[in-house]
């Protein structure tokens, strides 16, 4: 059995991650979060309901990054404080991450983990093919998990670049 159980992210811009769960076993895609609305006064920064992870902690692989951008690294600090797993990014992502990790004083015990377009990693049940795309950020990946059951296809934030600066279209 796979599920795929969203902990932000649908029906809103911003608070992107999700779970994905099989054998027993879980990976999350993304950890962030979403800017305030105009009513919320006195609140900097909403981010995911995590208890999940939480209360499942010894059954969590790894989380996946897609790309730099706040709606999808911004939580990290706050999940990887209750929740020391390794995460999953490119040279680029890592690079914002490590910044914003220093300003919570977690630089040193978080486990980061350099991935490459193009690279597959086991993470228990799941294999993990990370597939380049082109968004308004550098280095960002969709996700091919693999799962007995099939595989599922994060592309997250994409576009179809006919002119990409890099020379590499998605």
């Amino acid at each position: 059995k796979v599920s795929v159980i969203p902990l932000g992210g649908v029906g809103e811009i911003g608070k992107n991650m999700t779970v994905v769960e099989c054998n027993g076993e879980i990976v999350v895609v993304d950890c962030g979060v979403m800017f305030p609305d105009e009513d919320m006064l006195g609140i900097d920064l909403v981010i995911p309901d995590f208890t999940y992870l939480l209360e499942n902690r010894d059954r969590v692989r790894g989380i996946l990054l897609t790309h730099g951008h706040e709606d999808h690294i911004g939580a990290l600090p706050y999940v990887l404080r209750e929740l020391n797993v390794p995460v999953y990014g490119t040279r680029l992502t890592l690079a914002l991450v490590e910044e914003k990790l220093r300003g919570h004083g977690l630089e040193r015990s978080a486990r980061l983990h350099q991935i490459k377009a193009g690279q597959t990693i086991n993470l228990g049940p799941f294999t993990v093919d990370f597939v380049h795309v082109n968004h308004s950020i550098a280095d960002v990946v969709a996700l091919a998990i693999h799962t007995p059951q099939g595989v599922i296809l994060f592309a997250s934030d994409f576009k179809f670049d006919q002119t990409p600066i890099d020379g590499r279209p998605t």
